[in-house]
């Protein structure tokens, strides 16, 4: 009789024996993050996965489609908050600006670290058929870090700094998890990469007394120096 290939089990190292389809995206968000959208072709994709084209597209349609699904599994992983991360408002803003930072680091590193990789290759080489799920999983940390630093300097008319310095931490929890993926590049050899909490309390307190300072001068909107 012959073997169904969408309900095939695998072997490889990748697949650890998933379904054809949970495989097939497992391998392709490896890819998609190393490579872009442009740079990844589905032959490579069916090789590793072990199937074929038919196989990718019985489950996705097309390489737009597998793309898409890859994004929204980025997107799913970012929306998985630690348990033990708390956002009430009756915390005080200095905890929740900790608590986020350490949140976003933990999920952009280790094994997710895939998803920083494809957010930059995002934008590098923007696919413009695709929604990009991940970076609108962000908008959620963005919200919250600009609500921690409201609370923290107490004035609302600073919007664009606000927004500047919570684009800023975001950016900087992309950048080190990207350098802890390439312990040989020359800008990872600068330094040693401290562990996730103490570096999420080294970029909390920069961003603190970034805040600090600016509070007792002009709002940044005027891009003075």
């Amino acid at each position: 009789m012959k073997k169904n290939r969408e309900n095939a089990q695998a072997t490889s190292p990748i697949g650890r024996n998933l379904p054809t389809r949970e495989r097939v995206l497992e391998v392709a968000c490896e890819l998609f993050a190393e490579a872009g959208f442009h740079g990844t072709h589905l032959r490579e994709i069916c090789k590793r996965a072990e199937t074929n084209v038919a196989g990718v597209c019985y489950h996705f349609q097309s390489k737009e489609g597998l793309y898409q699904a890859v994004m929204m599994e980025a997107g799913r992983q970012l929306s998985d908050l630690d348990r033990n991360f708390i956002t009430s408002t009756q915390l005080p803003a200095e905890h929740r600006l900790l608590a986020l930072t350490e949140s976003l680091l933990q999920r952009l590193g280790a094994k997710r670290a895939w998803i920083a990789k494809l957010l930059a290759r995002e934008l590098a080489d923007h696919a413009d058929s695709a929604h990009n799920y991940a970076a609108s999983r962000l908008e959620r940390d963005f919200v919250l870090l600009q609500a921690a630093m409201k609370d923290l300097t107490g004035a609302q008319d600073r919007g664009e700094a606000v927004r500047l310095h919570a684009l800023t931490l975001i950016s900087e929890c992309l950048f080190y998890s990207l350098i802890a993926e390439n312990p040989r590049h020359p800008l990872t050899q600068l330094t040693v990469t401290p562990p996730t909490r103490a570096l999420a309390r080294f970029l909390t307190k920069h961003l603190l007394r970034a805040i600090q300072t600016e509070s007792a001068e002009q709002d940044i909107s005027d891009f003075t120096l």
